[in-house]
């Protein structure tokens, strides 16, 4: 069975927040012994990393930008200011959905820019524990049974206008149907001696080619799929020939002919 992968982001290095100053243990506590166990309440088979389980204090490391793109879930405490948070809540929402918004109810006000986003307030306190890790239940089992939905406002108009998001997976560029039948041809020495005596002009029986292609049906699949794309095989209409014209009926066809008397 795999377990959901939820990644942790919050301020890790001592912050000082309108004049008061909170130390990088308070935050490990924080997180031990709120965050972490409410998330472990509400799924007990989570996988949960912080950021410095994987990157020192103000840095922004590809294990964290891989966590960001690929976990299941990841929360943000937006509770003290903090721009590697903001940042890393940015990237997350721009690239995937499955992110949860917490802060301290006691906690400084949040951005504007932030404010209207959904998130879930807590209180740093042993009831606070339990309502938090219900909370994030709800949510969890909410992706759960709609891993499609979006969850912010990003990409609420990323699928409301259908953006096109680049599609770095297709790492090799489609390949034209005549090309590939010209690769497939290619690995016949057969059916690409028939077409050189074909371009010479020599003339060449079309019954012994498409025989010839049909012992391989990769070439005939390839093959089939450049004549429908030019024109030349149509189920709707008279199909074009598949054989280059020959010299001789190059010649032929450019001849001008002389009106009957």
């Amino acid at each position: 069975m795999t377990h959901r992968t939820c990644f942790i982001v919050m301020p890790i290095g001592d912050q000082d927040v309108l004049g008061e100053h909170i130390s990088a243990s308070d935050l490990k506590r924080r997180y031990d012994d709120l965050i972490k166990e409410a998330l472990l309440r509400a799924d007990p088979t989570l996988e949960i990393t912080r950021a410095d389980d994987v990157a020192i204090p103000g840095t922004i490391t590809s294990d964290i930008l891989t966590r960001l793109m690929h976990s299941d879930v990841v929360v943000a405490d937006v509770t003290f200011p903090n721009p590697n948070v903001f940042y890393e809540l940015g990237l997350r929402h721009s690239c995937r959905i499955g992110t949860i918004i917490i802060r301290d109810k006691g906690g400084p006000k949040v951005p504007i820019d932030i404010a209207h986003l959904r998130h879930i307030e807590y209180d740093n306190t042993p009831s606070g524990l339990k309502d938090l890790a219900q909370k994030l239940k709800h949510v969890l089992d909410h992706f759960a049974r709609s891993p499609g939905t979006p969850d912010s406002q990003f990409q609420e108009l990323a699928k409301l206008t259908q953006y096109p998001f680049p599609d770095y997976g297709s790492r090799e560029k489609a390949v034209e149907p005549e090309a590939e039948a010209i690769m497939a041809m290619m690995q016949s020495p057969e059916i690409l001696n028939l077409l050189i005596r074909s371009g010479s002009g020599e003339p060449i029986n079309q019954t012994e080619l498409i025989s010839a292609m049909a012992q391989n049906p990769a070439i005939m699949g390839h093959f089939a799929q450049a004549m429908i794309k030019s024109g030349q095989l149509s189920f709707g209409g008279q199909a074009q020939s598949a054989i280059p014209p020959s010299r001789s009926e190059r010649r032929a066809a450019a001849k001008p002919k002389r009106p009957r008397k």
